[in-house]
């Protein structure tokens, strides 16, 4: 009896792995996407460019956010993933994200 129960258990298993493939299978972020990304998404309120201030006061430039002591891909990650008061609800995918935070992250190094 115990073969056949784990025998049952096996494709469910099989299909949950393959679910879930997808998310396993994106690629590191891509700082030139990112920084495209930026550009057409979050220019609106941020500075996006080094150097670059913040059309909003209460947006950051991303050199500031870069720059936070502590600052790394998951820091960034919670971040947007995280509603902000002042912020627009911008969706972006996982693969968005990863770009955005690696091209946020190269503006950490002087």
């Amino acid at each position: 009896m115990h073969h056949k129960s784990r025998n049952s258990i096996a494709p469910m298993v099989a299909v949950g792995v393959l679910l879930c493939a997808p998310v396993f299978a994106l690629e590191p972020g891509n700082a030139h996407r990112g920084l495209e990304l930026a550009h057409s998404t979050c220019a609106v309120c941020h500075g996006t460019r080094k150097g670059e201030k913040s059309t909003n006061r209460r947006a950051p430039p991303f050199n500031a956010i870069a720059k936070v002591k502590g600052m790394s891909a998951m820091a960034l990650n919670v971040a947007l993933l995280s509603s902000h008061r002042s912020m627009p609800n911008i969706v972006l995918d996982a693969q968005e994200r990863a770009d955005v935070i690696a091209y946020i992250l190269t503006l950490s190094a002087d």
